[in-house]
């Protein structure tokens, strides 16, 4: 009894946690210099993608490219360009994707990343707590005995 009584109040107040997590997600602003470089990205022909990561402290590190045969491939060499420049940089943050063609899209990246990176922290923390129930499982039945 002790056990499905733990589990439903571990199960309560889960349930109380999730529907209390707030929706709000922390967008980097762009700095003023990578603003620049936009309106040189935006300048030129399709099949390109605008990739920056912006640190805490506003160091920065972008890439695009533009022009090839499919909207993937500048995608894969931006990314490629992006890391180059962060390692170069040392920035650290994590790179999203600003724009795909001329349609801006960082926030909406940002905001799916931390809702994939947020479900898999939720569903971590729950298998642990899982876990932990199982492993006092067998010393509340002894209690109850």
């Amino acid at each position: 009894m002790k056990v499905l009584a733990k589990s439903v109040a571990v199960f309560a107040v889960v349930s109380f946690l999730a529907g209390c997590a707030s929706d709000t997600v922390y967008v980097p602003k762009i700095p003023p210099e990578a603003q620049a470089k936009l309106l040189d990205y935006f300048e030129q022909p399709d099949n390109k993608v605008f990739i920056i990561a912006v640190d805490p402290g506003g160091d920065f590190a972008y890439a695009y490219d533009y022009g090839k045969p499919t909207l993937k491939e500048a995608a894969r060499v931006a990314v490629q360009k992006c890391d180059a420049s962060r390692e170069s940089s040392g920035v650290v943050a994590r790179p999203y994707i600003y724009a795909l063609n001329n349609k801006v899209v960082y926030e909406d990246m940002i905001r799916q990343a931390q809702r994939e990176d947020k479900v898999e922290k939720d569903q971590g923390a729950q298998m642990d707590e899982m876990d932990e129930m199982a492993a006092e499982e067998p010393a509340d039945v002894a209690e109850e005995m």
